[in-house]
């Protein structure tokens, strides 16, 4: 399926090179990077959806009177945005569940709670709740054993969307910086100053966005889970898989995600996206942004951020280990094995992390290598969703 390509992103033959080879696999999309020192407009270069990554840098963005955002799950919005009131339909749903919470399953306990504490206040529910929802398809069904509080949950799948929203009441200039995300369209464009870099990609048949324009991390609510699973990460999420109901087929809503997350070596198992998707639709390839972990005060004093690849699943003994630093741009191609070990990094992966897509091989690299090839010990009984040799074939 190709090799993985590394290097710096502001490395011309580095980026290059990834551009081609993500460009030829995906040929409606176009990779670019963009310096911004003083102020300028972003636009489409081709009237798509053009998502734009900060690497490097801050600066500021216009944020209109009128404009609505899921963010304030983290950090309080500022006193400018006001939280919309949930239609009353929700509020219903949301009823039940806290009604039900003590008969939610013990799998499903966690996401299920992290919904609920977006619940401010009966009128008032902030934030993006996709992230939870991904959670909770990944636990068998049914969540409760109250059938009532099980349709609740099955609801929110068509109504998340819609939900979680604060409106600006008043236009003004706001803060970006590094890991933040900015989205344009045919439609609408941004003005932005500061000198700050970009990585940014562009859907040539996507017009208009169907997501906020402005994502920033500390605005948004920490989720444990996938490489940092414990109870206190950061991994904050951008753009994540957006699914109309659970356990669909094909692709979802979105064509691009983002997660931005600390990787430490103790929680972060080597794994693979298989070049036969497991519920279909597209291949899923990652393209990792190294971040600094400075800009967020995260402590990764006397840790070295590395990339541990598996090119050949065929043969776990065969490993590659590269050294990263902020700047470094990684192209991690379907079916390579891959573990990141003490990195900060914006994951981005096209589609997207797809449901039940992920195969967990740290025990395959004990058995099949007797241990010589480097492995998470303590993620030896990580959940895998196939039989390995299904998604080799």
């Amino acid at each position: 399926m190709g090799q993985v390509l590394i290097g710096h992103v502001e490395d011309q033959a580095t980026f290059q090179a990834i551009r081609h080879a993500l460009e030829a696999q995906r040929p409606y999309l176009r990779l670019s990077r963009v310096e911004v020192d003083g102020q300028t407009e972003l636009a489409p270069q081709e009237g798509g959806m053009r998502v734009f990554w900060i690497y490097r840098g801050r600066g500021e963005v216009f944020i209109p009177s009128g404009y609505r955002t899921q963010e304030g799950d983290g950090l309080p919005l500022p006193p400018e945005y006001q939280p919309e009131p949930i239609p009353s339909a929700f509020g219903r749903l949301l009823r039940l569940i806290q009604d039900g919470l003590p008969t939610v399953r013990p799998g499903a306990q966690i996401p299920v709670q992290a919904i609920l504490g977006r619940w401010k206040t009966e009128e008032i529910f902030v934030g993006d709740i996709a992230g939870e929802l991904w959670k909770l398809e990944h636990v068998p069904r049914p969540w409760a054993e109250d059938p009532q509080t099980e349709a609740a949950l099955a609801e929110l799948f068509a109504q998340y969307r819609s939900v979680g929203f604060c409106s600006k009441q008043s236009a003004s200039w706001e803060p970006i910086m590094e890991g933040d995300q900015l989205i344009v369209d045919s439609q609408k464009t941004l003005r932005v100053r500061g000198q700050f870099a970009c990585l940014s990609m562009e859907h040539l048949e996507r017009p208009v966005s169907h997501v906020s324009a402005v994502r920033r991390l500390r605005y948004l609510a920490d989720t444990a889970g996938g490489c940092n699973p414990d109870f206190d990460p950061f991994r904050r999420l951008p753009l994540t898989w957006y699914m109309n109901a659970p356990g669909e087929a094909d692709d979802g809503v979105n064509w691009v995600n983002s997660h931005v997350v600390n990787i430490p070596r103790e929680t972060s198992p080597s794994h693979f996206h298989p070049s036969r998707p497991v519920r279909g639709g597209q291949l899923q390839t990652e393209l990792y942004l190294v971040l600094d972990p400075g800009s967020y005060r995260l402590n990764t004093s006397g840790r070295t951020p590395m990339l541990i690849i598996f090119p050949n699943l065929r043969n776990l003994a065969q490993y590659e280990q590269y050294q990263l630093e902020p700047g470094s741009f990684v192209y991690i191609p379907p079916g390579t094995g891959h573990r990141g070990l003490d990195v900060f990094v914006n994951v981005l992966t096209l589609p997207g992390f797809k449901p039940h897509n992920e195969y967990y091989i740290d025990r395959d690299i004990r058995e099949l290598t007797g241990g010589q090839s480097p492995y998470n010990e303590t993620l030896l009984d990580a959940k895998n969703y196939e039989n390995i040799e299904d998604l080799l074939a």
